[in-house]
């Protein structure tokens, strides 16, 4: 069977398991970039009602991203209090069948719902902002650590 998931883990939330991603073609992935990723979404769950959370509170106000002089990722986040999360630093895990493809750490940066024509399902866009690799930081802390700026 193709597996053509992904699974978003989440400080808050845990493990989040969504459909393929859809579109023409996926993202260029690499520290420092920011990559666009649109799944197919229940309307109804506990994934689509998280993911709805940073559709909510995730945008240019509440996070802020860059490189330094050096090319070194960064992030700042000021999550809104109502917000159902306490934190935007997601890992990204493609299905074993989306390709050769690694683990990602990353931070929401935006995010948006899109419903479309009767019959066709509900698309969430994520707009994240690479930071690493898991094989470089196998823990959440350390990239907390490392990137997060104290502004």
């Amino acid at each position: 069977m193709t597996d053509t998931s992904w699974t978003i883990q989440t400080l808050d939330n845990g493990t989040l398991t969504v459909p393929g991603a859809v579109g023409k073609s996926m993202p260029t992935f690499g520290v420092g970039r920011t990559i666009s990723l649109q799944f197919l979404a229940d309307s109804d769950g506990v994934t689509f009602d998280t993911l709805r959370e940073y559709a909510r509170y995730s945008n240019d106000s509440t996070t802020s991203t860059g490189t330094d002089i050096r090319g070194k990722p960064w992030y700042h986040q000021s999550i809104h209090p109502s917000a159902g999360f306490a934190s935007a630093l997601v890992l990204l895990k493609p299905g074993t069948s989306v390709g050769d493809l690694r683990d990602w750490w990353a931070v929401v940066t935006d995010a948006s719902i899109t419903t479309t024509t009767v019959g066709t399902g509900r698309r969430i866009t994520l707009e994240c902002f690479i930071l690493a690799e898991t094989g470089e930081y196998s823990e959440r802390q350390f990239v907390v650590d490392e990137f997060e700026a104290g502004l």
